[in-house]
């Protein structure tokens, strides 16, 4: 199971992670589409950052996030919200989860979608978000951008980080199936608890699939939507292969 050890640190390797930016990028995004946007179903809330985030400017969040420790860390911050906003997480796998009510928005961040790895984990994934919209609701997540990881082949990456209480150092050694359209990258990680002086070690396994244009365009018309928006994630320009993180708007259709 992808991260279950990774869990305790994941907050502290993404403390440079740019979560109010992105979340102003997907507030403006969701409402240039339905300036009425408030319910929002997140697959994959991993901790709960996004989540907690829009509530707190008011939003009713929804999380499904499969690691229970992740989602543990994300129900520690659950409820309202002075903004009148609320964020909860149920444990669940965004492929088949049947919440049982619609939402204005779906949302999927962080290259979410993109652990979806095989054609059925796609269309899965694009059904879930379907099912959970009225027509003309919105659809929108980011995913490894084809051309761009085929121009820059993924490549060894290491990562230091500390606070008052870990450190922690992450190797990331990517191995690229291009038949597939996958990177397994194999996370080591090597933790010191600085209270305790208690060292940890271990190597998590996560499967990545990037996607093209058109295979989005194509699990996108199959489950009922219409690509509203393609472009680079935060900035808005156009993706080229120097963009590896793409966002897409999509549009359940009336």
């Amino acid at each position: 199971m992808t991260f279950q050890e990774y869990s305790a640190y994941y907050d502290l390797l993404y403390t440079d992670k740019k979560y109010e930016s992105e979340v102003d990028y997907v507030v403006r995004t969701l409402r240039s589409a339905n300036p009425q946007t408030r319910t929002i179903l997140e697959l994959g809330s991993g901790t709960g950052r996004h989540g907690r985030l829009l509530a707190g400017i008011g939003f009713a969040v929804h999380g499904v996030e499969l690691s229970q420790d992740m989602a543990l860390v994300a129900r520690s911050g659950a409820g309202k919200t002075p903004a009148g906003g609320r964020f909860d997480c149920d444990v669940g796998d965004l492929r088949l989860v049947r919440v049982g009510h619609t939402f204005d928005a779906v949302i999927s961040l962080f290259h979410v979608i993109s652990y979806q790895t095989t054609d059925d984990d796609l269309r899965a994934a694009f059904k879930t978000a379907a099912v959970h919209l009225e027509p003309g609701g919105i659809f929108l997540f980011d995913v490894w951008h084809g051309p761009a990881v085929l121009a820059t082949p993924p490549a060894i990456r290491t990562k230091e980080v500390a606070n008052q209480h870990y450190r922690v150092k992450r190797v990331a050694r990517p191995e690229h199936d291009a038949s597939r359209a996958t990177v397994r990258v194999a996370y080591e990680l090597d933790c010191e608890d600085l209270y305790t002086k208690q060292k940890t070690q271990f190597v998590e396994d996560h499967l990545m699939r990037y996607l093209f244009p058109t295979e989005v365009e194509a699990f996108a018309a199959e489950a009922g939507f219409t690509v509203r928006m393609t472009e680079e994630f935060l900035t808005g320009r156009a993706p080229s292969t120097e963009t590896w993180g793409v966002g897409y708007l999509l549009q359940k259709s009336l």
